[in-house]
């Protein structure tokens, strides 16, 4: 199966995370999670991401496609807002 590549970038972190900074980008590509040397990704956050960067990996019509929706997604935890932006990639 062929899977979209996808960008993903930090692009807001309000509040008290440690872990994840501003600025902060990783790659979806052919599937597999690719990290630049010197970035790191909260694990949490990660987990939390999974689901729709799967939905967005996947090849689909224009009804089906969620970046069609939304183009940002947020961590789950409460104290530390950190949006995430997706966009596909050749």
């Amino acid at each position: 199966m062929k899977l979209e590549n996808l960008k993903v970038t930090i692009t807001k972190v309000e509040g008290a995370c440690s872990r994840s900074k501003q600025g902060t980008v990783f790659f979806i590509k052919n599937g597999a999670l690719e990290i630049p040397p010197g970035e790191r990704v909260c694990i949490f956050a990660l987990g939390s991401l999974l689901a729709p960067l799967i939905a967005a990996g996947l090849p689909t019509g224009p009804d089906y496609d969620i970046l069609a929706v939304t183009r940002e997604f947020q961590c789950p935890d409460p104290l530390a807002k950190v949006i995430f932006s997706v966009e596909k990639i050749d």
